[in-house]
């Protein structure tokens, strides 16, 4: 028998979303963000099995708990990052492939004796500790995302830096277990706050701003509520959320135009004390990285200067030094309509006293 960590990365919220998107499109994100953990992993813990949504990895010896804490904060803040793009690129029609923002991430984490036995081709690793991992899967965390560590593994030394509840949970054969489950939720939000990015008029590539007799207030709901843009936009015909919680970071919903082009947009930064959002925007394959910010910045009398600014790279140099332009030409006209008609609502509602 060797001694060794055992370390389970689960995948959450699975079957509500293959239920979402259909099997073929599940099959083809599920294999992404299981691949790309694996890809993070770099050969760390070596690969026991995958388990449908859920990898099985472990390592020879008792990995030290700052180590493992590290390595699993990487692993985690990548599989973030991917479905958080995952969600902002979705291009199947019905917007289903947004969903992978219901995705979550937990890991369970135990130490104990294992074996090894050939079945087929296979290499199997078998021993009551390899099973008891299995069955801490099914626990009393409250937690959404966590890392469930046993004490067996722990032996009362914890990783730094992340909050931590102690529980404990039965587990067939063995008896009480006790646990304690660090709680991801903050490295989220850090990730979140890191990913923010503000385009202000001196830097932005293309700038429209319009002057409004409405209150910052006023126009900064405009533009944060995707009902209300779907009013004043006069250059969509259709616009949907697909994502997320409404007016929030990690909101996402495609836009439909008027000649039929489909946009869409995921939320990355608010700023609500300076009435200023961000987006980036998928918009087509010559232009990648396009970050638009829209403000209402406050003016003289109660009134407000709308603005639209946005700033992009081209995706493939050449071309795109070609047609950029004309394209940023053509976005110029349709965003001065649209901040047009945002200057028309919200005046329209001062003067109705909405």
């Amino acid at each position: 028998m060797t001694e060794g960590t055992f370390v389970l990365a689960d995948i959450g919220g699975y079957t509500g979303f293959l239920t979402g998107v259909g099997i073929e499109h599940g099959k083809e994100i599920t294999s992404h963000l299981l691949n790309a953990l694996l890809k993070c992993n770099r050969g760390r813990w070596k690969l026991a099995n995958v388990e449908g949504d859920c990898l099985f990895l472990y390592r020879e010896g008792r990995e030290p708990p700052d180590e493992l804490g590290d390595h699993i904060r990487a692993m985690y803040e990548d599989f973030c990052d991917r479905t958080i793009d995952i969600a902002a690129r979705a291009s199947c029609p019905c917007g289903a492939c947004s969903r992978t923002n219901d995705l979550s991430l937990k890991f369970i984490v135990h130490a104990g004796q294992f074996d090894t036995q050939k079945i087929g081709n296979r290499e199997e690793l078998i021993g009551s500790d390899v099973v008891l991992v299995h069955r801490l899967l099914k626990n009393s965390v409250a937690l959404n995302e966590y890392a469930l560590l046993t004490e067996g593994y722990t032996l009362g030394v914890l990783p730094d830096g992340l909050p931590a509840v102690k529980g404990a949970d039965d587990a067939e054969g063995v008896g009480r277990v006790p646990w304690v489950a660090l709680d991801l939720a903050p490295l989220r939000a850090d990730l979140e706050t890191r990913r923010e990015v503000f385009v202000d008029e001196q830097s932005a590539l293309l700038a429209v701003t319009e002057e409004i007799e409405a209150s910052p207030d006023v126009v900064f709901d405009a533009l944060m509520d995707t009902e209300k843009r779907g009013e004043w936009q006069r250059t969509i015909k259709s616009i949907a959320a697909m994502d997320g919680k409404r007016g929030e970071i990690g909101e996402v919903h495609r836009c439909i135009h008027e000649d039929g082009s489909k946009m869409i947009h995921v939320t990355v930064g608010i700023d609500r004390e300076g009435r200023r959002r961000t987006e980036k925007i998928w918009l087509n394959r010559l232009l990648k990285d396009v970050y638009v910010t829209t403000e209402a910045r406050p003016l003289p009398n109660g009134r407000t200067q709308g603005g639209f600014f946005a700033t992009y790279k081209p995706a493939i140099p050449v071309v795109s030094h070609i047609t950029v332009p004309v394209i940023m030409m053509v976005m110029k006209r349709l965003v001065r309509k649209d901040m047009a008609g945002l200057k028309e609502f919200c005046e329209q509602r001062v003067r109705i006293g909405r």
